[in-house]
């Protein structure tokens, strides 16, 4: 739910320059211990249920201990989860980027386990890519537009390199092709993001950026929550159960992909937007 701390954590002209020129930003302390905890705990709880049925239900194969797990559409999955979406440190910054007609069309945590010892210091390609998939090919214009961000929360310790951390280029957000190496090598300007848990890092779907190897003995877990325009195609199942849904407020509500017709994703009238309405009551909007 909104309040006066969100007035408070309005995105900087550095964070807004950094995202426009470098293509991500990184808000420290985004999230308190114990709340890294809890979603640490819950996060913990879904990937060993599906350890302990052997099965990876994204890839559908076999999941095994040392593999690495990729889980979409947590969301509904606990209310804590949803209660992320709105935080008061870091969605402010979120509106501050794409403006009000907006919600979650994308999320996702990703497991990274350690590499066994036989396998450390070998190099290979690393998986670098922008999201959007096919929007990336049929869309007209260059440099691409911005269309989503995403926000990724940190629950493990990535504050050295070599723990699976997330690489980006700077500036490539701005790149429509890029050769990637077949090598193993990193491109130049490749940067390893370090962050500690609770850290936050927003970036724009159009950046080059990929999973390194985690050659530590720290699991790698991250909670990823994409934002996009309502008119966006969700990129999840998003399901969300409807007792879940009904005990929210408006503002989640749009956030969770509530409106009151199809057309109002396009053309939204107030009540498809909560999240225009509050802004505008507290003067941070004038339309």
């Amino acid at each position: 739910m909104l309040d006066e701390r969100h007035i408070q954590h309005q995105i900087t002209e550095e964070q807004l320059n950094n995202l426009n020129t470098k293509g991500y930003f990184t808000v420290e302390d985004a999230l308190p211990l114990d709340v890294v905890v809890k979603l640490e705990e819950l996060t913990d709880s879904i990937y060993q249920s599906h350890l302990n049925a052997e099965y990876d239900p994204y890839s559908k194969r076999q999941l095994t201990p040392n593999d690495n797990f990729f889980y979409p559409n947590f969301l509904g999955r606990n209310q804590a989860f949803i209660n992320i979406l709105d935080w008061y440190k870091t969605f402010p910054k979120v509106w501050g980027i794409l403006g009000w007609n907006i919600y979650s069309y994308h999320s996702h945590f990703i497991i990274t386990p350690p590499r066994s010892e036989e396998l450390r210091g070998k190099t290979g390609p690393l998986g670098w890519h922008q999201d959007s998939g096919r929007v990336n090919v049929e869309i007209e214009s260059s440099p691409r537009p911005r269309l989503s961000i995403k926000i990724v929360y940190w629950l493990s310790d990535c504050s050295e390199p070599g723990r699976g951390n997330f690489y980006v280029i700077p500036g490539s957000h701005l790149w429509d092709k890029f050769n990637r190496p077949d090598n193993g090598s990193l491109p130049e300007g490749a940067t390893p993001i370090c962050c500690k848990p609770g850290d936050a890092v927003f970036f724009d779907r159009r950046i080059w950026h990929a999973r390194s190897e985690n050659d530590s003995d720290i699991t790698r877990k991250g909670l990823f929550y994409g934002y996009g325009y309502r008119w966006l195609r969700s990129k999840d199942d998003m399901t969300i159960p409807d007792e879940i849904f009904a005990q929210n407020d408006p503002i989640r509500q749009q956030l969770l992909g509530g409106g009151t017709n199809a057309n109002g994703h396009f053309s939204p009238k107030d009540d498809d937007v909560p999240l225009k309405m509050w802004l505008l009551d507290k003067g941070i909007i004038t339309s």
